[in-house]
């Protein structure tokens, strides 16, 4: 009874009639041309991945590449306008001391007619002087005194005249 449990097991495959040895040996052929397809499909759809993702990558140096352009006009004219500052700033100095030159030569300009006005009594007073001198000589001695002391408070008067 023991050796009828037992059946070799190519005798199972040949009882039974929808798997015969021919099939399975086609099976077997099928299923590596299945695989053989499937690795095919695979290392195209790989070649496709690579190609889509390197295209992306690419796409993105282009962009980084943007940014850094982007990036050094920006700090180029960030450069500008720190130079350019600095020239303004430069140029307003310039422009404060030649106002306060300005300034000063209006100045000199206001008291022009008081200059004027000094210069022409203190050659008013000279004149003055000069005929009180020669009077003085036309006189008696003590209208020469007189005039001496006339003459000296001219000469006074001129000198602070001259002094403003």
């Amino acid at each position: 009874m023991s050796q009828e449990k037992i059946k070799p097991v190519g005798e199972e495959q040949s009882s039974n009639p929808s798997f015969s040895a021919d099939d399975v040996s086609n099976v077997r052929q099928d299923m590596g041309k299945v695989a053989l397809v499937i690795s095919v499909l695979a290392i195209f759809l790989l070649i496709i991945f690579y190609y889509t993702v390197n295209s992306q990558v690419n796409q993105i140096q282009e962009q980084v590449g943007q940014v850094d352009e982007a990036i050094a006009l920006v700090e180029e004219i960030e450069q500008k306008l720190d130079n350019g500052i600095e020239e303004l700033a430069a140029d307003l100095e310039g422009m404060t001391e030649d106002l306060q030159a300005l300034d000063n030569r209006v100045a000199e300009l206001e008291n022009l007619p008081a200059m004027v006005r000094n210069i022409v009594l203190g050659g008013m007073l000279e004149e003055m002087s000069q005929k009180t001198e020669y009077v003085g000589t036309q006189v008696s001695p003590e209208q020469q005194e007189k005039l001496m002391q006339a003459r000296e408070l001219m000469r006074e008067v001129q000198e602070s005249i001259e002094q403003e």
